[in-house]
């Protein structure tokens, strides 16, 4: 192996070095980059193209071994490629992985609170509501109550006004009577007047008569 070898594999073993207290991405990148340019280059082989249609979820029944070794030929180096970039990958998702778990803290109290304030609203709701229930039935008792003592009320005024209209109704009438006796009495006095003075009249004629 000659030293061009040997620096090739030094260059590609070598591990990227991140200063977790002091981030830098742009020298985490450049890392990246020289590790990628020093690995050696591979050619993978061309993958034949199936033949016929088959469905995509099962890989076609004829494929060639050819085929399948240019495939895991290819993930081998793909995952050779991105085995030093997965560092930065994590460290980039961390944050990102960090601020969804507190999301999702937070949701899951969030859901808690509000289960717990929907359980407290209706056990509330239901008390209120019997409440209100046993108010209103109370409600309903005292105005009933009070609408009997007003329509039995109403029924002794209405029996007054029937006697007091009646009793009216027939002091009217005696009065009527009254009247008309009234009348046919100064008309008897009158008549009794008039006989009365006709008899003076007749006895002073008499005496004038007797005592010539």
């Amino acid at each position: 192996m000659n030293n061009q070898d040997k620096n090739k594999t030094t260059k590609s073993e070598t591990k990227i070095q991140i200063d977790y207290d002091n981030i830098n991405v742009a020298d985490i990148m450049d890392q990246i980059k020289a590790k990628i340019a020093a690995m050696p280059k591979s050619t993978p082989e061309p993958i034949p193209p199936p033949q016929g249609l088959a469905s995509p979820l099962t890989p076609p029944p004829d494929m060639p071994p050819e085929a399948e070794g240019g495939r895991s030929k290819l993930k081998r180096l793909l995952l050779k490629i991105m085995k030093p970039v997965a560092p930065l990958i994590k460290l980039l998702i961390l944050p990102v992985h960090h601020d969804l778990t507190e999301t999702i803290k937070t949701l899951d109290l969030t859901n808690r609170k509000l289960d717990y304030w929907s359980e407290k609203l209706d056990r509330d709701l239901y008390r209120v509501n019997e409440t209100l229930n046993t108010k209103i039935e109370e409600g309903d008792k005292t105005v009933n109550k009070r609408l009997d003592l007003a329509y039995d009320e109403i029924g002794r005024i209405k029996e007054y006004t029937k006697l007091l209209h009646s009793l009216s109704h027939n002091v009217v009438v005696e009065l009527t009577k009254l009247k008309i006796e009234e009348e046919a009495l100064k008309m008897k006095s009158r008549i009794l007047e008039k006989d009365f003075e006709f008899l003076g009249r007749r006895e002073r004629a008499l005496e004038d008569q007797v005592f010539k």
